[in-house]
């Protein structure tokens, strides 16, 4: 049987409209979450709403948006080390998130069926249960593996040649890689991010 052709979305831009960036906003503010690098809350980016979200849309269906870089911060891991996080100013959160909105349909259907991690409808109880489920079965070895690092080393070619097999609008895989060359201020110096996904975003990927 010949190989089916690939479908691509091709117009994602054109979808990009007032209501999905009120909605993304709503989003965000339901996270809540401590300012970017700008020291602007969400309760400072709501004062002026209307006027933000539409120079946030423009500027995402122009192309001419330009991500601030990630505020480090550390959090605990264990008694010992620190997970750092990457937290994006409110702006480009409302902007991940109306990325996000428009991949996750796109995307979700691809994820393996025993994946529960940061996906809709899904949860680490849901997990539990068909653990216990494969343990009636019969089943009786549980490999409990983790690959450090793993998201904050992915080279960007291969994120972006993951996204661009499924998307073929270019403004928006240009968007996605800003989002992830956006750097990060720490300590007040600013390095380049050259690989991986900041934890601590709206668009950091669950694992398939």
């Amino acid at each position: 049987m010949a190989n089916q052709p690939k479908i691509k979305a091709h117009s994602l831009t054109g979808r990009i409209t007032y209501g999905l960036m009120q909605e993304a906003f709503k989003a965000v503010k339901r996270n809540r979450g401590a300012a970017g690098i700008d020291k602007v809350s969400i309760e400072m980016f709501a004062a002026n709403l209307d006027q933000n979200l539409q120079a946030l849309m423009r500027d995402l269906k122009e192309g001419s948006f330009e991500p601030l870089p990630l505020r480090r911060h550390y959090i605990p891991k264990n008694a010992t080390e620190f997970r750092p996080l990457g937290i994006p100013a409110v702006r480009d959160r409302v902007g991940q998130e109306v990325l996000r909105r428009l991949l996750q349909p796109i995307f979700e259907p691809t994820f393996h069926d025993a994946s529960y991690g940061f996906r809709p409808g899904r949860n680490c109880h849901q997990a539990i249960q068909a653990v216990l489920k494969l343990h009636e079965a019969g089943l009786q070895v549980v490999l409990d593996a983790d690959i450090a690092g793993f998201f904050d080393n992915l080279p960007f070619k291969i994120i972006m040649a993951a996204v661009a097999e499924k998307v073929a609008d270019g403004n928006i895989l240009r968007l996605i890689e800003k989002f992830l060359r956006s750097g990060v201020m720490e300590n007040g110096a600013f390095k380049p991010t050259t690989v991986g996904t900041p934890q601590g975003g709206v668009i950091t990927p669950p694992t398939q």
